[in-house]
């Protein structure tokens, strides 16, 4: 392993063709700078608990200490040698880190430092100048650009600055000394006006500028100086710099003189690898075998520049780095791999700066934009490299680098593609099919995956969401427990609120994973993304995400819009009737449920009564629209809008297992006015369309609901409703009791229409039995609430319980006359179903040709609800307690 400090804190894996092994957690990372500037010397646990947390560590940091340091031990421990399995040791009062001095370039460029500076005490110029060239060539950056630095590591980065400096202020003594005047004048105004008051930079201008002839400028540059440091500082330039200046001013032939040189050329000493280095192809690659020819047929065009987008986890930069590999022939002159999350956002290197180092710029660099791009442009002339820019999540992580130099092209992965950009083309990931799914669950989990019945394959598949990444980590999981079978891996999976800590292995976690997109998110995008949490699984409209909101549709939707390019939501695809719609994707939403939980409970509470307001809101209105027939309005999804969208039924048909869990999510969050509401709304769709499971569900859960909130009215309209449900599903006893319960509530709360319609439940239940004389008692009671009610769904329900028991007892012409006035009733309520079914009942009644109920055969008690035969004691086929039965 060779390990960089001079930059960006960087492990290779010499074993494995430099495949990058650095830690990536910002913790681990000081834990290994730390040891790695005290290579071969123990350092204490104190200074590595004062390095992390300062003054203030937690109760547990000598525990911690020593989790980073069994980790970073497992991490090293991946490369195949004993040097880097036992690389970091105990040892009192600490740990000490092994390592070989030539595997750290810090210790390499002390090294080369030391003896540049030998080399020009002995006079060797040359030598001097190429040693402290290649010191200087392995700074790739600030020291430790991207780890965050305590007491150790702040001194480090001070002294080795100043090291870094003197290294430079050697190097262009030696090439004065070698007569490179001409050649250093460009560098040494740039390192001058980058260090404005470091003096033997400004002395070795004011020399190289006057063998090129250029007294006065030399003179000026003294003047400049002067006065910058009167008047910052109040002091004048030091003593050797003032006899610089008179020795100029007199013209002393000396400054003129370059020293005698060796020239024998200095053995090169080997280099890091470029910034840039591509890694070589994961031999586990496998899928995405459509997009992968999509993706490296459009760069062989030759595109200025070219996207692959997606969420993250699904694949992006595996899939952009394989393309890279099989582009090889089409761009000889290099493919070159920058990875934009490979260090803090706040602290990265500018990508122009990355992207120089990598083609092989000087390690000082222009000061300008303009003129580090020009250099670029230069290096870059004539050549064809492919620049890879991995994980370009936020547009200011690519700066002012697009399009890229003439000639190039530039392939970018990113979550979304920036606003401001416009490439000529890219592609986007979705979630794999089925068949690819399981062609990375089994490249990453080998024979057990292979070996599995297919049924437990898809089921881990489904548990993953086919997210990529889960998959490969899930098969990660597998392969590293060889006594593990895929069926106990999907056993571990299926319990929601452990599954992320199952996808979890070896520094692979899908948590964090998406977390990273979260932490980028702004907080209303954050507090968004945990809100709509309480919305059922699947797809939703704005309306629905209005509601958990609380805001607007179009605020929400532009909410959406901005999770969906973080890759936290996705766009539905099937949303229907022109609707844009949203969904979160399956381990997403386990995210959202998960840091839901911070929020507090009423929080939480108030949004999933809001959307069952909503749902209620809609559904009514849908309703009233499937009653009154009112096409051109039944295409609005929510009243106040009046969109195009979904036409009734078919609203209440797409909806229907989202409606039934809001109504369950409502009643647990102890919203139980919304749940009420949302059940009521819905009872009737669930009865036409025989939805018997969801619609007991629905009025249980209303039954809770309304007992909790003390509302007899509801109770009776649940147990009413329940009732009606025993009764369709031929469970008489039940539908009795129901009907029974319901009746009494909703005397004793006063309200004559629900006792109306109960009452009507117990008319059609005794017809079905052939109890006669107890039906007409009961429906003249039913009639009787229906009156002193004045409503006219009750009326309805008591003038069809009148006319089938007309029917029953051999008075056509009554039940003809009563399912007219039902039909009246219909229209009043302007409810096409109800009157539809009035129609048919009263010209089934006037084709009877003898006025025999049983004439056709049956009879329609309730719209879609049929008794084959005619409900008298002698045509019901046995006695009701042969029917297990007992009814008054």
């Amino acid at each position: 392993m060779r390990f960089h400090l001079l930059g960006p804190l960087e492990v290779l894996e010499t074993a494995a063709a430099d495949r990058d092994a650095t830690p990536r957690a910002a913790k681990h990372r000081v834990v290994l700078a730390t040891l790695l500037v005290r290579a071969g010397e123990p350092v204490p646990t104190e200074t590595l608990i004062s390095e992390l947390w300062g003054g203030t560590p937690p109760r547990t940091a000598t525990t911690t200490i020593q989790v980073y340091v069994s980790q970073l031990r497992k991490l090293l421990g991946l490369a195949d040698s004993d040097e880097a399995r036992q690389a970091i040791v105990t040892r009192r009062p600490g740990y000490l880190f092994r390592l070989d001095p030539g595997r750290l370039d810090l210790t390499c460029f002390e090294t080369l430092y030391k003896q540049g500076v030998a080399a020009a005490e002995r006079q060797e110029h040359a030598e001097a100048s190429e040693l402290q060239r290649q010191a200087l060539t392995l700074w790739r950056g600030r020291f430790l650009a991207d780890t965050a630095a305590g007491p150790v590591l702040s001194a480090e980065a001070a002294r080795l600055s100043e090291m870094r400096m003197a290294s430079l202020e050697q190097r262009i003594r030696a090439d004065l000394h070698l007569g490179r005047h001409h050649e250093l004048l460009g560098e040494l105004r740039a390192a001058t006006a980058e260090h404005p008051l470091r003096e033997e930079l400004h002395a070795h201008l004011m020399v190289a500028l006057y063998r090129c002839g250029r007294q006065a400028e030399a003179l000026t540059v003294f003047s400049a100086l002067r006065r910058t440091l009167v008047n910052d500082l109040a002091i004048e330039p030091g003593p050797a710099l003032q006899q610089l200046q008179q020795r100029l001013l007199s013209g002393d032939p000396k400054l003129l003189h370059t020293a005698q040189h060796r020239t024998q050329p200095v053995a090169p000493v080997p280099q890091p690898p470029l910034m840039g280095h591509l890694p070589l192809p994961d031999p586990q690659f496998v899928g995405r075998d459509a997009e992968l020819e999509r993706l490296t047929g459009l760069v062989r065009e030759r595109p200025a520049t070219a996207f692959v987008t997606g969420g993250p986890g699904t694949g992006k930069s595996s899939l952009a780095r394989q393309a890279a590999h099989l582009l090889a022939d089409d761009f000889p002159d290099g493919r070159i791999l920058i990875d934009l999350r490979a260090t803090p956002a706040t602290e990265r290197l500018g990508i122009t700066e990355r992207l120089l180092h990598a083609t092989g710029a000087p390690a000082q660099l222009p000061q300008t934009p303009a003129a580090r791009r020009q250099l670029l442009n230069r290096l870059t002339e004539g050549r064809k490299i492919l620049f890879v820019l991995d994980n370009a999540d936020r547009a200011e992580d690519l700066g002012d680098i697009l399009p890229g130099p003439p000639g190039t092209t530039t392939l970018v992965t990113a979550r979304h593609l920036p606003g401001q950009l416009h490439p000529v083309g890219g592609i986007r990931l979705e979630p794999p099919e089925q068949a690819e799914a399981e062609r990375i669950l089994t490249a990453t989990g080998g024979r057990a995956v292979a070996q599995a019945a297919a049924e437990t394959v898809k089921e881990i598949v489904a548990l993953c969401g086919r997210h990529p990444y889960a998959l490969s980590v899930a098969g990660a999981r597998l392969a590293a427990h060889p006594h593990w079978t895929a069926a106990a891996l999907a056993d571990r999976l299926r319990a929601a609120e452990t599954r992320f800590d199952e996808l979890r292995h070896d520094g692979l976690d899908v948590r964090a994973r998406l977390l990273h997109a979260y932490d980028e998110c702004a907080a209303p995008e954050r507090e968004a993304f945990r809100r709509l949490s309480v919305l059922p699984p699947g797809a939703f409209g704005t309306d629905a995400a209005a509601a958990v909101l609380d805001t607007t549709q179009g605020a929400a939707e532009e909410l959406m819009e901005r999770l969906v390019s973080h890759g936290l939501l996705a766009v539905e695809s099937s949303a229907r009737g022109g609707h844009v719609g949203y969904h979160a994707p399956l381990l997403h939403r386990l995210l959202a449920v998960e840091l839901a939980e911070r929020d507090a409970a009423e929080v939480r509470h108030a949004a999933t009564g809001r959307l069952c307001e909503a749902y209620a809101a809609t559904a009514e209105w849908s309703g009233a629209l499937v009653g009154s027939g009112d096409v051109e309005a039944t295409r609005a999804p929510l009243p106040p809008t009046r969109s195009a969208g979904p036409r009734p039924p078919q609203w209440f048909t797409g909806q229907q297992s989202a409606l039934v869990w809001a109504v369950r999510a409502a009643a647990d969050a102890g919203q139980w006015r919304p749940a009420l509401r949302l059940a009521r709304a819905i009872g009737d769709h669930l009865e036409a369309t025989a939805a018997w499971d969801d619609w007991a569900t629905t009025q249980q859960t209303a039954l809770r609901a309304a007992e909790a909130a003390g509302d007899r009215t509801g109770q009776a309209l649940a147990l009413r409703s329940l009732g009606d449900l025993a009764w369709q599903r031929r469970r008489f006893a039940e539908a009795f009791k129901r009907f029974q319960q319901a009746v009494g509530i909703a005397r004793r709360a006063g309200s004559d229409a629900e006792a109306a319609r109960s009452l009507a439940g117990l008319v059609d239940l005794h017809l079905e039995h052939g109890f006669l004389r107890e039906a007409e008692r009961l429906a003249a009671e039913a009639q009787e609430a229906a009156d002193a009610a004045e409503d006219p769904r009750a009326r309805f329900e008591a003038l069809r319980c009148g006319a089938l028991l007309a029917l029953d007892t051999g008075r056509a012409a009554v039940a003809e006359k009563l399912f007219g006035a039902c039909e009246e009733t219909a229209a009043e309520l302007a409810d096409r179903r109800l009157a539809a079914y009035a129609r048919r009942a009263r010209r089934s009644v006037s084709l009877r040709s003898d006025g025999s109920p049983g004439a056709f055969g049956g009879v329609e008690v309730r719209p879609g609800v049929w008794r084959l035969s005619s409900g008298r004691p002698d045509a019901v086929g046995g006695s009701p307690a042969s029917r297990g039965v007992t009814l008054p």
